[in-house]
């Protein structure tokens, strides 16, 4: 698997030109190049081996799409209108095999879940699962489960999915588990929540034996020798600074494996004995990342980068897959180091990864990428002894056209060392660059290394791009993502604009020509930097960036999940009791002090952060005569939208950097 370079420059030691000999320049390429969707993402195998489905866009909506692979005929999928909301376009989010010829999909309109229904691979045979999908008006008591948590490939080609309690009878965090039958639509209870249970872990058959108990700040487990037994406690509810969850059983060695915090506070797996509920040894630690974050971070065209890794047939874990400064695996079993060894050497020069295999294990579906690489699919056939490709993602870029992405550190004010990277220009040293910072959104996720359309389009245009994982980020500790506990606006900015004055001293940026850009929390940072550091920056650009943090506790969709209002309480702060300090914070109320160039991109139909948000940085701006330029589009959700919208936003962008920043490197 090939890694990215690492720079150890800055304040630590100056080496930046190690391992980074010139090459000629790179002609610019046209924008569509980066807007224009792959050709294929997400996709998996049929559990026969004989079909691959996955993701395209077609007519400006994700549909799924089939590939018989034995005909090569390709069906596409279409969705259909979303009927009950006003006839919107609906798109496919996510599909999974249910059985040889039978698939189940997850429709959304906008950002927001629309229903799930199973289908034939051909399109026939549609049966409504749950949500809008059942064409009926919604009420209150309408089914609405997505969660798959089980498949069993059965005749009925049946899965096992969380009720969490939509007809408003029930706790959502206390969820059952029904069985659904995908042919007909009926649906069961199978396991009642004996009482506190909030994560639940099966076997391989399907049999809940682990809950994870949950009560305020208490945690514990309970645990069934099969089906039919009792629940019994194995860990008392009490304050845990290892908050428990399921990672999988592992048969073969009779234990239960959980994600908690290793004694230097990484999260990591651990082995369960579920006979006595003591923790054994982590199977896997490393000393700056977690191995399987507490919470999920963004994947790689539908990879997920963290996780557990099982074998269906030797009912065991085999490997597990996590994220240092790029991605990596660890296996467990010879037969599978024997399989990663063989890939890696037909395919060198990117990062490979086992996505899926047929239920035999005879067929392994690949994927290989890098950060020049936007990546291709291969299917390994261990009986033909034969490695074929599955299509190429953007057949139309070419990976030496793009530019390198390098493994970044450095030291924040407090001493604290955060990580990042540095994407630069081709065929340019690190001296003198005009230079993009680009804080990323959450702030409770992370910047990954890989194919990044956005940044590389900017790098094309002759700008380098720095990206930071300031504290708060996902995957460093448990100590690094609770430092910035209500430091938005504090220290998370601090690491943000230390990251700049890290790239001017390392003599990597020009300090003159520098931007600042992001969405969603890293379009507020840009705001933020923009008022609070004049001096850093020459211009700046917030997509869907949060601009008033009082109004946003009523104006998101957060305002309606109880969980996630007292979640941003505890992290970012209470809109009642900490109002004058969220004032401070927020740039509509210092659009006084944003002296530089701004550009404002917005979505109508954003319901993470609503157009009224973006409406009053811009009417601020504008008071104080500093009218920003702004692009607002009517389709576009919390996201980068379709090809039409990407075109828009790339372009806008673009122009206002060459602009404003002044062009990039010839």
């Amino acid at each position: 698997m090939r890694p990215p370079r690492c720079l150890q420059t800055c304040l630590f030691a100056v080496a930046f030109a190690a391992g980074l000999t010139p090459v000629s320049a790179i002609e610019r390429l046209p924008i569509e190049a980066f807007t224009k969707p792959p050709l294929t993402r997400g996709a998996q195998l049929s559990p026969d081996g004989k079909r691959l489905a996955f993701l395209r866009d077609f007519e400006q909506r994700t549909m799924l799409h089939v590939a018989d692979l034995e005909t090569n005929k390709l069906t596409r999928l279409d969705p259909g209108g979303a009927v009950l909301v006003d006839d919107r376009p609906k798109e496919v989010s996510r599909f999974e095999w249910v059985g040889a010829g039978r698939l189940l999909i997850t429709t959304y309109v906008g950002d927001s879940l629309y229903g799930v229904i199973a289908v034939d691979w051909d399109g026939k045979n549609a049966t409504p699962i749950g949500g809008y999908e059942n064409n009926k008006i919604m009420l209150s008591g309408q089914f609405f489960a997505n969660e798959v948590i089980h498949r069993f490939f059965d005749k009925d080609e049946s899965v096992l999915m969380l009720d969490r309690h939509t007809d408003g009878v029930g706790n959502r965090n206390r969820p059952d588990i029904i069985r659904i039958n995908t042919d007909t639509g009926h649906r069961r209870t199978v396991v009642k929540n004996p009482g506190e249970v909030a994560l639940w872990g099966l076997d391989f058959e399907g049999n809940a034996r682990f809950g994870i108990l949950s009560h305020g700040e208490q945690t514990g487990a309970v645990y069934r020798e099969n089906s039919q037994a009792e629940w019994r406690t194995i860990l008392p509810l009490q304050n845990r600074t290892n908050q428990l969850k399921p990672a999988g059983f592992d048969a073969a060695g009779n234990r239960v494996l959980v994600t908690a915090l290793s004694l230097e506070k990484r999260w990591t797996i651990f082995p369960l004995d579920p006979a006595t509920g003591e923790m054994g040894d982590p199977l896997l630690t490393d000393p700056i990342y977690d191995v399987v974050p507490n919470e999920g971070i963004p994947g790689i065209g539908g990879i997920t980068l963290a996780r557990t890794l099982f074998d269906e047939h030797k009912k065991a874990l085999v490997g597990i897959r996590y994220h240092t400064e790029s991605l990596r695996v660890k296996w467990f079993d010879p037969d599978y180091i024997k399989y990663q060894a063989a890939v890696d050497r037909a395919m060198p020069n990117t990062v490979n990864v086992l996505i899926d295999q047929s239920r035999d294990g005879r067929k392994m579906l690949w994927f290989g990428f890098s950060d020049q690489n936007p990546g291709e699919y291969r299917l390994l056939d261990l009986d033909k002894k034969s490695f074929t490709s599955m299509g190429v993602t953007r057949p139309w870029i070419n990976p030496a056209q793009m530019a390198p992405m390098l493994a970044v550190k450095y030291p924040a004010r407090d001493g604290l060392v955060i990580h990042g990277y540095l994407t630069v220009p081709v065929g340019y040293e690190l001296k003198d660059l005009p230079l993009v910072v680009m804080p990323h959104g959450g702030p409770w996720v992370r910047d990954v290394w890989g194919f990044d359309p956005i940044v590389q389009l900017i790098a094309n245009c002759g700008y380098a791009v720095l990206q930071m994982n300031y504290r708060g980020s996902l995957g460093y500790g448990e100590e690094f993502y609770q430092n910035a506990r209500r430091e938005i606006g504090g220290r998370i900015q601090d690491d943000i604009e230390d990251a700049t004055r890290w790239a001017i001293a390392a003599g990597i940026a020009d300090p003159k020509r520098i931007a600042i850009f992001g969405g969603s929390y890293g379009g507020y940072s840009a705001l933020f930097g923009l008022g609070k550091n004049p001096e850093l920056y020459r211009c700046g650009i917030s997509f869907a960036g949060v601009t008033d943090w009082p109004a946003i506790y009523e104006d998101s969709d957060v305002a309606e999940s109880k969980l996630a209002k007292k979640y941003w309480r505890e992290q970012i702060g209470d809109p009642e009791k900490d109002r004058i300090n969220l004032r401070a914070i927020s740039p509509v109320y210092f659009a006084d002090q944003i002296t530089a160039p701004v550009l404002i991109i917005q979505g109508k139909q954003d319901q993470r952060v609503p157009q009224d948000q973006a409406k009053r940085m811009i009417s601020a701006l504008e008071k104080v005569g500093r009218k920003p330029e702004s692009l607002i589009l009517s389709r576009l959700g919390h996201n980068l939208g379709q090809e039409s919208d990407r075109n828009q936003i790339f372009k806008a962008i673009v122009e206002f950097l060459e602009k404003n920043l002044g062009p990039g490197v010839p």
